[in-house]
């Protein structure tokens, strides 16, 4: 399916991705599509998602977003460092650490096709105080989601 996401729906969704960062104030968010035996990021906003979109595959049996894929039951963890089931896979390779996420399943044609994520990270190794996720701002991810898995029902 990533393949078959042309540049003006590519467009549309970044738009809408930007959109739920503004409202749930993230740092990044990302469209997750599964392919194979992965996770693959094709859509992301934020200040990490260029270093990672196009160039980073999730193993789909690993994780909290693998979990959530598998359950296709949403997610929120505000001390995702201390829960055992979190990859920090790509925190390493971005030399971050993951504070908070939200993640649920984005549906076409009836079936999970991907994870749609939020995440506040910090560098790595930082202590501190960190932001969280509220009750509302997974309720505005879901409804990204049910706008996403509309756009991609229609390619």
């Amino acid at each position: 399916m990533p393949d078959e996401i042309d540049d003006t729906t590519r467009a549309l969704l970044q738009e809408v991705l930007k959109r739920l960062c503004g409202i749930i104030q993230c740092e990044d968010s990302t469209l997750w599509i599964a392919e194979g035996a992965f996770l693959m990021p094709v859509i992301g906003v934020g200040i990490h998602s260029e270093r990672f979109i196009g160039k980073y595959s999730h193993p789909l049996d690993e994780g909290i977003i693998s979990m959530v894929h598998a359950s296709g039951q949403p997610f929120c963890e505000n001390n995702i460092r201390t829960n055992p089931h979190h990859s920090a896979r790509l925190d390493q390779q971005l030399g971050v650490q993951t504070d908070a996420m939200v993640a649920t399943t984005v549906v076409s044609k009836g079936e999970i096709v991907g994870i749609l994520t939020c995440v506040h990270t910090s560098p790595a190794g930082e202590t501190g105080t960190t932001l969280s996720f509220q009750a509302t701002d997974m309720g505005e991810l879901e409804f990204t989601a049910a706008l996403t898995s509309r756009v991609l029902d229609s390619i």
